[in-house]
């Protein structure tokens, strides 16, 4: 069996945001783990052979043991990153200074109204002054951009407000998780186009080409499925669980109770769903991000190519766009 490559490590479902597309910060948020348990299970995550952990939520800066957990995972050697709201990253800024590898500011607009909007609080101006710490502190922020059959239209105004705060932008397509935000599906090919168009004139725009091929694909075919999120990913919940198959379209919950190497290596249950990984009927149509993504590193086809091709161009991006801010 071949290493999975990523862990998404939810720390919390706690959140200080209303973003209207998301449904996070109504869930039960039950009783988050222990630092010593999340500690234990970094240490089987890297027996495992995992290489990347992205410790994501909720709000992730709202867990108190933020800094100890990401101290915990760089001494462990795990290239890590976190997406934040940025309400508190001014606050805990450097607690967790050069303990995240891939620092990721969610954006959704290129003005205050639009984007305090769509975040249900007005923190425009905590992500403009974040980025500006972030970047005094050596810190690489990236503006993580989902775009919307309500927005695609618009990301001139996101590339815009990047190049004013020199910052990159990250384009990520809407995943079939929301599908219907506001009535209008997501993704579309129009989406895709937009995309296109708009990293052809803005040079701090970055995209994957694997995702937005599989989009024009119609996303994952549960008769030939490209989705490997349990070969590929880890996903555990904050109150401790191997969520399977994966956290959008989980299926069950099992308790890891401090043995999350045998538990992935060993149960019937994690290779039940090894076996119908992709082959659910949630799965038809699946374009969820943080699964596919990952997906698009096993197995040799043109989604590997693309995916091999955007991470190679976005490494030499980011490296002339820090030599020229």
């Amino acid at each position: 069996m071949a290493a999975p490559l990523v862990a998404n490590y939810y720390l919390t479902y706690r959140c200080n945001a209303r973003c209207h597309f998301c449904d996070i910060w109504a869930l039960d948020p039950k009783e988050e783990a222990s630092l010593e348990t999340i500690v234990n299970n970094l240490k089987d995550l890297k027996r495992l052979g995992i290489k990347y952990v992205d410790f994501t939520g909720g709000e992730p800066l709202l867990k108190k043991e933020a800094p100890e957990i990401y101290r915990a995972a760089k001494d462990l050697g795990f290239i890590t990153s976190m997406t934040s709201n940025t309400i508190l990253y001014p606050k805990r800024a450097k607690e967790i200074q050069g303990l995240v590898d891939y620092l990721n500011f969610s954006l959704d607009g290129g003005d205050a109204e639009t984007h305090n909007q769509s975040r249900g609080v007005a923190i425009f101006d905590t992500l403009v002054e974040s980025v500006a710490l972030a970047k005094s502190l050596g810190e690489y922020p990236v503006l993580n951009h989902t775009v919307t059959a309500q927005n695609y239209d618009r990301i001139s105004e996101v590339a815009e407000l990047g190049l004013k705060l020199g910052a990159r932008v990250w384009l990520n397509p809407a995943f079939t998780a929301y599908a219907n935000y506001n009535n209008k599906k997501n993704p579309t090919p129009e989406m895709v186009r937009a995309i296109e168009t708009a990293a052809k004139k803005y040079n701090n725009l970055g995209y994957n080409r694997a995702a937005l091929a599989f989009i024009e694909a119609g996303g994952n075919d549960t008769k030939n499925p490209r989705c490997k999120a349990v070969d590929a990913v880890i996903a555990i919940s904050p109150n401790d669980e191997l969520l399977l198959p994966c956290y959008h379209f989980a299926q069950k919950g099992v308790p890891i109770a401090g043995k999350l190497y045998d538990l992935y290596k060993k149960s019937e249950e994690v290779d039940e769903f090894r076996q119908s990984q992709g082959q659910l009927s949630v799965c038809e149509g699946c374009t969820v991000w943080c699964y596919l993504i990952p997906s698009f590193f096993k197995g040799i086809d043109k989604y590997w190519v693309l995916n091999q091709v955007s991470y190679a161009g976005e490494f030499l991006a980011r490296k002339r766009f820090l030599q020229n801010v």
